[in-house]
């Protein structure tokens, strides 16, 4: 289901959903995504029914519009930059005031979560391909700010939530924020899996949307790891830990951060905690 505006584009009820304290952009939307259009000489097609940005098609090209309140988008561009192609999409132009990224269109453009591919092979092959190499002067957050703000966050959450977990998974995640690695300058991503990588033609798989930080290479797990455990298979988890050590990973370090980044990411916008968060960081714990 999508809203129509005024100037024809239709903005999808996820975004509305995904938002709803962003009334502000939502209702800019159709003209923001007009000028970017009219600036980089775009031919905009239906908008796709996603609930993180507005992502448009135009060509060979996509149009992707992040909210203002996507923390973790902000740095989405200067990632793509950095990897240049490498095994993730193009970045073709941006407009930081706007919060607009023009993208290479992947074409067939399915995900890997929706083939009938293996994605431990293809994850891992991606994470051999990107580079991980930050410059000096980065523009990225560091994964040391990232940490000291969850270990206050996570347990403040873990309070106000009714205590919604064991408390040895919270102290677990607090161990990690803790010993963090202050000299690592790894360039990772939080949410490299199967649903954020596309059949493409110019490589048979590119990633897309990164959430970049600089800091331990295991940071680079924990996508794979939290998607795995949502299944709940220790098995597949286990797989993942294999996989990830034979890259050259600390197995205990992937594991911890593993159920560190799924209590950091377990709360909505409204302070909920997520049931499957918190099974997730389970399972990782277990594997």
């Amino acid at each position: 289901m999508s809203r129509s505006r005024s100037n024809g584009l239709r903005v999808p009820d996820a975004l509305h959903h995904e938002w709803p304290a962003e009334r502000e952009w939502l209702e800019r939307l159709p003209q923001l995504a007009a000028e970017c259009a009219a600036g980089w000489g775009l031919e905009l097609e239906e908008p796709l029914d996603t609930p993180r940005s507005l992502v448009v098609p135009a060509g060979d090209a996509v149009l992707k519009l992040n909210a203002p309140s996507h923390f973790e988008a902000d740095h989405e561009a200067d990632a793509l930059a950095a990897w240049n192609g490498h095994g993730a999409v193009r970045l073709l132009a941006r407009d930081d005031e706007r919060r607009a990224l023009l993208l290479e269109r992947c074409a067939p453009g399915v995900t890997l979560a929706e083939s009938d591919i293996d994605e431990v092979p293809v994850l891992a092959g991606l994470l051999e391909r990107l580079p991980h190499t930050a410059a000096d002067a980065h523009p990225f957050r560091m994964l040391t700010e990232a940490a000291e703000r969850w270990a206050v966050e996570v347990p403040r959450r873990w309070e106000e939530g009714g205590r919604p977990f064991e408390r040895s998974l919270l102290d677990a995640a607090l161990d990690l924020y803790g010993s963090v690695d202050r000299d690592a300058r790894s360039l990772v991503n939080q949410d490299l899996h199967a649903w954020n990588v596309l059949r493409a033609e110019r490589e048979p798989w590119l990633a897309i949307d990164p959430k970049p930080l600089v800091g331990e290479r295991e940071l680079d797990g924990v996508g794979p790891l939290r998607n795995a455990a949502f299944s709940g298979e220790r098995a597949q988890v286990s797989r993942w830990l294999d996989a990830l050590t034979s890259l050259g990973m600390d197995r205990e370090r992937l594991r911890g951060w593993g159920i560190a980044h799924a209590l950091a990411w377990g709360v909505d916008a409204n302070g909920r905690w997520s049931t499957l968060s918190i099974d997730a960081a389970r399972t990782i714990s277990r594997a």
